[in-house]
């Protein structure tokens, strides 16, 4: 069974301020397909991707992104709480 993942509107604007600069550049695709590998693992098993910190929080590290999120296991709900653009060095 599929997990919900929630992404609310300000972790959504945080990364739409840093993404929109690289539209149409490798570095706007790679965000791209590091958002799908991201809903991909959330929906099939959030508690095995990321890191797990305190309480429900968990971090998760897709280059070129890096997430922090809650699991909710009750009710099978991810909700993603930040999100920041983090290119390679």
């Amino acid at each position: 069974m599929k997990w919900i993942v929630v992404w609310p509107d300000g972790p959504l604007a945080e990364l739409a301020r840093n993404y929109v600069p690289l539209w149409g550049t490798p570095a706007g695709d790679a965000v791209t397909q590091a958002m799908a590998r991201v809903d991909l693992l959330l929906e099939r098993n959030p508690t095995d991707a990321g890191e797990s910190r305190a309480g429900h929080q968990r971090i998760m590290f897709e280059s070129p992104l890096t997430l922090e999120y809650e699991v909710h296991a009750e009710q099978r709900v991810v909700i993603i709480t930040r999100v920041r653009y983090t290119p390679p060095r």
